[in-house]
């Protein structure tokens, strides 16, 4: 897997810029938190899958299950696929 960002992490980037203050205090009020809250359970998805499919690839690795290895491999690539 290549080194990118994922939309969700743009968007969440871009929330924190927008409300950082000149001393580079970040400043979160209720309108904010709406939108951070989705991006956050998003990320929290991503980082779930993504891990979840590297463990089952090394497993399957360890098994010489080659065939469990390449579908953990395909949603890998799929995944990356979004980023940009």
């Amino acid at each position: 897997m290549s080194i990118a960002i994922h939309p969700v992490h743009r968007e969440l980037a871009k929330i924190a810029f927008m409300n950082t203050d000149k001393e580079e205090n970040l400043i979160i009020g209720l309108s904010e938190l709406k939108l951070l809250l989705p991006l956050l359970k998003k990320n929290l998805e991503l980082v779930y899958e993504i891990d979840g499919l590297k463990e089952i690839a090394f497993a399957a690795q360890s098994l010489d299950q080659m065939d469990l290895v390449q579908h953990a491999c395909e949603r890998l690539d799929e995944l990356e696929a979004q980023l940009t």
